[in-house]
């Protein structure tokens, strides 16, 4: 045994009360010297018990000015071994009678605490640059296809992840949750197009969290039906109802925001057969939004959701609810806001999932020519795009082409060959199929 260990037996401090004590000494040296080796230092459980049983005698620099600071004596002293003189003296020794020093001590203490804290301050230019580089990434996801966005999305994620531990300052740590969250919502989106859906959950889980630590309802309403998604994909349609129902929960989602959960939530009750509350979240999508939008749905991309987005998705949840003639309207409203933009903001993504659902809804009513026509520009994008969600619309037309209204017709034969080559080289086909599933859904509700 060494004095050392003798002392830290008398104080009663296990190793986390010695820890906090050790860096209580250490800020308030940095206050006094300004040396940085002062600042945010470590200490292991196993080199605490390394010096307690005397296998240390010297450590290394900055320990021997801190635990100086810390018990008023020499390292000489401390790690030497434990006299008996030392023993008698620890024994008799009265406790000390409180005066204006103990308190003077204690403000010193606290100063050198909250000076530590200030010391760990962001340049906002930083945090501005971040938010910038999110925002750009998330707007272009429409030109940018998953894989490059999961790419740049990661180190937005690293970065956040990097600044949180280099701030204390609160309002700076919320923007960086924020970020965080955001980045993280995106990566689902990405994963779920690559087709690695557990990857996908993690990641919206975690974006909810992101969202719930900074207390952001548009975050958490984003990941929460993100969430009913991937539940109804699955196969679980009854989870997809109760976790979209808790998504519309959450304060402060604008009107783009509240659209997209209510597409969402049609998609999920036509999956459990709630006819009758599909058609009313359907209308609930479709009402005038206004100007009105949250920070998060504002910012476009893959937050957004426009009239041809919401046009798609309620063309998807008709195809559910075996409403061929519903279907077939909505998707070609989706097709014609598309066109009637000069620059599509989406049209890698909306657009052949549109298609796809008007080829559906056209073999229904038994339009072979009609389908093979709405699809062929959607076989001939590039594997990047070929999306889980496409991928699945397109195996359904596929599903569709075995039926005996089509069986003998060489149409038929020859649009099934494409999709099969078409899905071969599908991005979630190339990534392996894992354990998804779905009759009919896309990457966004």
């Amino acid at each position: 045994m060494n004095l050392f260990d003798a002392l830290v037996i008398k104080s009663g401090m296990d190793f986390r009360n010695f820890l906090s004590e050790y860096r209580r000494a250490a800020a308030l040296l940095y206050e006094k010297t300004g040396d940085l080796s002062f600042r945010n230092v470590a200490l292991t459980e196993k080199s605490y018990a390394r010096w307690r049983s005397g296998q240390v005698t010297r450590p290394h620099h900055p320990a021997p000015a801190i635990l100086r600071e810390l018990f008023g004596r020499p390292l000489d002293e401390l790690f030497a071994p434990y006299t008996d003189e030392q023993a008698q003296a620890l024994r008799t020794a009265t406790a000390p009678v409180f005066d204006e020093s103990e308190l003077a001590m204690t403000a010193r203490d606290a100063r050198a605490h909250a000076s530590d804290a200030a010391a760990q301050l962001l340049p906002d230019l930083t945090l501005d640059q971040l938010e910038d580089d999110l925002v750009g990434l998330v707007q272009d996801t429409s030109t940018k296809p998953p894989h490059l966005v999961f790419v740049s999305a990661t180190e937005v994620l690293g970065v956040s992840k990097v600044l949180l531990d280099r701030t204390q300052v609160l309002s700076q740590r919320r923007r960086l949750y924020l970020v965080a969250g955001q980045a993280s919502a995106l990566l689902s989106a990405c994963a779920f197009d690559l087709g690695a859906i557990p990857h996908a959950f993690e990641l919206a889980r975690a974006a909810a969290l992101y969202g719930q630590v900074a207390e952001y309802g548009p975050l958490q309403a984003y990941a929460h039906s993100y969430l009913a998604v991937l539940y109804y994909w699955t196969g679980k349609p009854a989870q997809a109802v109760g976790k979209i129902e808790e998504a519309r929960s959450f304060p402060d989602v604008g009107a783009t925001g509240k659209a997209r959960l209510a597409a969402i939530a049609a998609r999920a009750y036509a999956h459990r057969g709630r006819a009758e509350d599909a058609q009313l979240a359907i209308g609930e999508s479709l009402v005038d939004r206004g100007p009105a939008e949250d920070d998060l749905h504002g910012i476009g991309g893959e937050f957004d959701f426009d009239l041809e987005r919401v046009a798609m998705s309620n063309s998807s949840t008709l195809l559910l609810l075996q409403d061929g003639p519903g279907a077939e309207t909505s998707a070609r409203r989706s097709l014609e806001l598309i066109a009637a933009r000069s620059t599509s903001s989406s049209p890698l993504v909306v657009a052949p999932q549109a298609r796809a659902d008007l080829a559906s809804a056209l073999l229904m009513r038994n339009d072979l020519d009609g389908a093979a026509e709405a699809l062929s520009p959607v076989l001939g994008l590039p594997r990047e795009w070929r999306g889980a969600g496409l991928t699945a619309r397109v195996n359904t037309i596929q599903a569709a082409l075995a039926s005996p209204a089509f069986r003998d017709a060489r149409l038929a034969q020859d649009l099934a060959e494409r999709i099969e080559a078409f899905t071969l080289v599908a991005t979630p086909q190339v990534l392996g199929p894992g354990a998804v599933r779905l009759a009919l859904g896309g990457s966004n509700g």
